[in-house]
């Protein structure tokens, strides 16, 4: 790929050699580098958010879905019909999150192996038959047994998509998207309250009890959106089909620009080059650079401060407005409203911080606004309920826009694309363990007050926002550390081209790119050449 854009001031007028194949290489590239300047980016991206936006949003809305649909169905008798005590119930919660966070380096490891259209569609397709097994479990451990099984399905799905939107857009457009594709979540919020509601009137209907129609329903029509997907998913740009050759050219120049700067030195390297460059690359010193970083370790807890939260509201909350006097129906009616505000606020802030090209600070925001809400929650006295239900909806305000946010904001700060794709499967697969906690902060004993549940919530939230401020001041720091660096080697750069003639002036100016390259390849994200996103 080519990822440096030709500066003109430093072009020399010497002619290739006739028998140098590699001028015949260059020569093509810049005659296709040409036509990718005539490319109008704003349609191109239109046409990508086409393709690509909807149907990976409508996976994700399903596979939720699929995921929560059982605190739907527990609202209408789901614990009689299956004799679950609460505990099997808390349990039946909590073991989907250990294969769901277990399994997700291995699930985008197979993704780069399968490509995103075969491997995608095809985990949805499993976890839309798995909850429709859920409908016919007659016991507290077959539903258990399914809901582990439907972890390890659905793994694969949430680190996949978003490192894709990686391999399409740049670093200050992926929020707004991420934003788009995550809506998803709390869509399938407000749509599993409405389908639950509609799905338990076949209570009866083939002998089955209204809260089974619901599994059953939900992970049929999962299935079928599945198998459209499989003719619908986009791979990577370089091998993407409806783009002409110049549209390619122009995205992958500007993806590889918005990475890893701009030409510094005037000199072009050929895309036989850097991929030679990038292929010496020895996978231990990938995984080594992933394992070895604090810094991702950093942005799981700040992960936690947001998936605990979100979990335990998505999975308890139609059980927590019921307990505070609301029958099923109202109650699951009751939870609507949060996630379309949710979703409604999560995309113009999204919108807003890539237009700005901001991360910390709107973050920073949602924790505080999470922090109030748990905070109203945790000290409303007992003759209000209704300050109970603001709470966590104020909550939810921060959470579902908070959580595009936190993900783009490691995604940003990840290079290169081998170590994000393992970096961000290990973020959301160990911050997802906080779906194992989250759901049982609400016990049944704790009912309606839920103080311990919402104290919990408010400690996590808490420290989040430390990890993500101690994030903030690092990247800072490590940015005037780099640019100082950068600068000092340009000088030189230009101070030691000063003694040279024209042709051993160029030459040095491509063993100063080709080290460039080699620099960004191996160290990514540490290299001096890296400029992290605040």
């Amino acid at each position: 790929m080519n990822v440096l854009k030709h500066d003109h001031n430093h072009n020399r007028d010497i002619p290739p050699s006739s028998e140098d194949p590699s001028s015949v290489t260059i020569d093509a590239e810049k005659a296709l580098a040409h036509e990718a300047d005539k490319v109008n980016t704003g349609r191109l991206l239109r046409r990508i958010d086409f393709k690509l936006v909807p149907i990976l949003s409508a996976l994700y809305l399903l596979c939720f879905l699929c995921r929560q649909n059982i605190a739907n169905a527990k609202t209408y008798h789901m614990l009689d019909g299956l004799s679950l005590s609460q505990s099997d119930y808390q349990m039946a919660l909590t073991v989907f999150f250990f294969t769901y966070s277990l399994f997700d380096v291995p699930a985008n490891i197979a993704l780069k192996k399968l490509r995103p259209s075969v491997w995608l569609p095809m985990i949805t397709m499993l976890s839309g038959i798995v909850t429709m097994c859920m409908g016919f479990t007659q016991s507290a451990g077959s539903l258990i047994a399914t809901r582990v099984i439907l972890g390890m399905t659905e793994c694969g799905l949430f680190p996949g998509v978003a490192y894709v939107l990686t391999l399409w857009y740049k670093k200050s457009e992926t929020q707004f998207r991420q934003a788009l594709f995550f809506c998803a979540a709390s869509m399938a919020g407000a749509f599993a309250g409405l389908l639950a509601v509609g799905l338990s009137k076949m209570d009866g209907l083939g002998d089955l009890e209204g809260f089974r129609w619901i599994f059953i329903i939900e992970g049929l029509l999962t299935v079928v959106v599945a198998v459209l997907a499989f003719f619908l998913v986009l791979d990577t740009p370089a091998s993407s089909n409806f783009l002409s050759a110049p549209e390619k050219a122009a995205l992958l120049r500007r993806l590889e620009e918005d990475e890893f700067g701009s030409n510094d030195s005037g000199i072009i390297l050929t895309k036989e080059e850097q991929a030679q460059i990038h292929s010496r690359i020895p996978k231990a010193k990938i995984f080594k650079s992933v394992f070895s970083d604090w810094r991702i370790l950093a942005h799981i807890l700040v992960f936690y401060g947001i998936s605990v939260p979100l979990y335990s509201i998505s999975l308890c909350l139609p059980s927590i407005v019921q307990t505070l006097g609301y029958t099923a129906t109202n109650a699951n009616f009751l939870t609507v409203p949060i996630y379309i505000t949710a979703c409604i606020l999560s995309l113009f802030l999204a919108f807003w911080c890539d237009r700005k090209n901001i991360r910390f600070f709107p973050l920073i925001a949602c924790f505080f606004v999470m922090a109030l809400g748990f905070l109203l929650a945790l000290v409303r006295p007992d003759s209000t309920p209704g300050l109970a239900y603001a709470g966590v909806f104020i909550a939810a305000c921060g959470i579902y826009p908070g959580f595009p946010g936190m993900i783009t904001y490691f995604s940003n700060n990840i290079a290169s694309a081998g170590k994000r794709s393992i970096a961000m499967a290990l973020h959301i697969g160990f911050g997802s363990f906080g779906g194992a906690m989250g759901p049982n902060f609400y016990r049944a004993k704790d009912s309606p007050q839920y103080r311990l549940g919402h104290a919990l919530n408010l400690a996590f939230v808490v420290m989040g926002g430390c990890a993500a401020t101690v994030l903030y001041w690092s990247y800072v720091r490590a940015n005037k550390r780099r640019e100082e660096k950068r600068r000092r080697l340009l000088e030189r750069l230009e101070e030691e081209c000063k003694e040279l003639g024209d042709a051993e002036e160029i030459e040095k100016r491509r063993r100063f790119e080709v080290e460039k390259e080699e620099n960004l390849a191996h160290e990514g994200d540490r290299s001096v050449w890296f400029v992290y996103t605040v």
